[in-house]
């Protein structure tokens, strides 16, 4: 993957999506660029998911646009582009971790995509675990497969929701370094509710709050947003940011 830093990898304007009575997004705007990491922080129920689920066509937004690399979310074009890793990964019981990746080159008829898989699979700690099954794998290791399946692909746009979550320190610590060193050919896009990952990892923060996004930039720039002193930090930024916009 390569990518210029200014390439525009996920613009939303305007989105808008309700379930019933139940509002999702209201208003959404944000751009995320190439060569970084954005992350979208915001309790649960801000709209991250949603937002995810729209970015690769599985949700059909009420009004709004929503673009990967220029192109319609949901398009042939977009679904190429983008690949996405729920909170949740769908691991088949039954189904070795060489099978999951051969079925996702399947799916995307991916042409020589041994090697590639080969390579991912060492990368990530998962060559000797070849012919596992998925309850043979520990939590941290049931998540690097489905990071190997996100990327077997090589789509430019890289989504991620909630990685951390069940995560050990150290599984933590090594998906920071992976993602940041993804960012550099890709856009990458975190959400997280967890404040301590999301500063560590960030270079833009995209601030989500009942639908609506309330605050964007990097970490200084929510600092100065909130009112706060250079190196307040993202949590007492967040803490006052969300505050304000409840009134």
């Amino acid at each position: 993957m390569s990518a210029r830093p200014s390439e525009v990898g996920w613009e939303t304007r305007d989105a808008v999506k309700r379930f019933g009575d139940t509002v999702a997004l209201n208003g959404a705007s944000f751009v995320a660029h190439c060569g970084a990491i954005t992350v979208l922080l915001g309790h649960n129920g801000a709209g991250k998911s949603t937002l995810f689920r729209s970015a690769v066509g599985l949700v059909r937004l009420d009004s709004g646009t929503m673009r990967i690399t220029g192109h319609q979310a949901g398009s042939s074009r977009a679904r190429q582009a983008v690949s996405f890793l729920p909170e949740q990964p769908d691991l088949y019981p039954g189904v070795s971790v060489w099978e999951h990746v051969a079925f996702i080159a399947m799916v995307h008829r991916l042409a020589d995509w041994q090697a590639r898989a080969e390579h991912l699979l060492s990368r990530f700690g998962l060559a000797d675990r070849r012919d596992a099954l998925p309850h043979e794998l520990s939590q941290g290791l049931q998540r690097r497969l489905a990071l190997v399946m996100a990327l077997q692909h090589g789509a430019r746009v890289l989504l991620f929701d909630e990685p951390f979550n069940g995560l050990d320190p150290h599984s933590a610590c090594e998906l920071r370094t992976v993602l940041k060193q993804l960012a550099s050919g890709a856009c990458v896009v975190v959400s997280t509710h967890l404040l301590h990952d999301a500063e560590r990892l960030t270079d833009r923060v995209v601030l989500l709050d009942r639908g609506r996004v309330i605050a964007e930039g990097t970490v200084n720039d929510l600092e100065r947003r909130a009112g706060l002193g250079p190196g307040a930090g993202l949590e007492d930024a967040y803490l006052t940011l969300t505050s304000a916009a409840h009134g």
